[in-house]
């Protein structure tokens, strides 16, 4: 028997799963952009969210080879876990020691990491120049390493590295150094120190999931970055984060995370399929989902 998804496709025995692995992604908006990619392509596959608590990653991932998956993309909080659960990393993963992509062959489980390319693809996009210029990330988990990873295959001249645990910033930083050789890493203090360094970048990045001033990485007001620089800030959604606002009001760039999203979700896609992915039809998918969040939340908080 057939029965159609919600989006009035078929999906039978013959379905192939892929799915996205993480903690809180109620408001997800990677299916919407999957699927839509699968419909593109006319491929019986099917991409679902997999809510899975810290601590129980390991069982999750026996159950994709158990459960017939493709694969899944991995998010927060397990990025770093499962690469340690991967049987072999492959690219990038292996250099940043994090894993955004997992590949299902055979009995073996693959780790892959699509954030850097995507970050450097969305950098290309918008025009971000790096080359010779100093960058100050904020944060020190999977998401952080890769966007070192990408600005320093740009070009960068240093990358300072800002974080509430100075102990997991010089774990970031030791690891990166074994494969970035032309751009100087350092570990700088937050809050005050980290707004010295703001006056000499073209470019920060917020890659966590949090205000930055209000966990004191950043310094309040932001009164540093140059104008005419980028600031951007990984989260995605309607609302422009506080360093976004801030950023903009001295002048600077600015940018969320919705186009790293999207080109990680691009190379996502061609790690599981071996095909080109239909860039524009996964970024109208996400920018119909989201004015459909923005929808819903609003509805939700009607109700409350």
């Amino acid at each position: 028997m057939r029965e159609k998804d919600d989006a009035g496709r078929w999906v039978d025995g013959r379905t192939q799963l892929v799915g996205l692995i993480g903690y809180g992604i109620d408001y997800t908006l990677s299916p919407a952009m999957h699927n839509a990619a699968f419909r593109a392509r006319g491929m019986n596959w099917i991409y679902v969210p997999l809510r899975v608590p810290p601590g129980e990653l390991t069982d999750a991932v026996k159950g994709l080879r158990a459960m017939g998956f493709r694969g899944a993309n991995v998010t927060v909080p397990h990025k770093l876990e499962a690469a340690r659960l991967a049987d072999e990393l492959r690219g990038d993963a292996s250099l940043l020691g994090a894993v955004n992509n997992l590949l299902v062959e055979g009995e073996r489980l693959l780790g892959y990491n699509t954030d850097a390319e995507g970050f450097q693809s969305f950098m290309e996009e918008e025009g971000i120049e790096a080359e010779g210029q100093p960058v100050l990330i904020v944060g020190a988990g999977g998401a952080a390493r890769a966007v070192a990873l990408a600005v320093a295959r740009k070009g960068a001249s240093h990358i300072f590295i800002v974080n509430r645990t100075e102990e997991r910033a010089r774990e970031a930083a030791g690891l990166l150094k074994r494969g970035i050789t032309s751009t100087e890493i350092r570990v700088e203090r937050p809050g005050r120190e980290a707004g010295e360094i703001l006056r000499r970048s073209r470019l920060v990045v917020n890659c966590t999931p949090v205000d930055a001033f209000d966990e004191g990485m950043l310094p309040h007001p932001l009164d540093g970055l140059r104008e005419g620089g980028w600031a951007v800030d990984l989260k995605y959604g309607p609302r422009e984060s506080p360093l976004l606002r801030q950023a903009a009001g001295w002048g600077a760039r600015i940018a969320d995370g919705s186009g790293m999203l999207i080109h990680q979700a691009a190379a996502s896609f061609r790690v599981w399929t071996g095909e080109e992915p239909p860039l524009a039809e996964m970024r109208d998918a996400y920018l119909r989902a989201l004015e459909g969040n923005v929808e819903d939340k609003a509805g939700k908080d009607a109700e409350a």
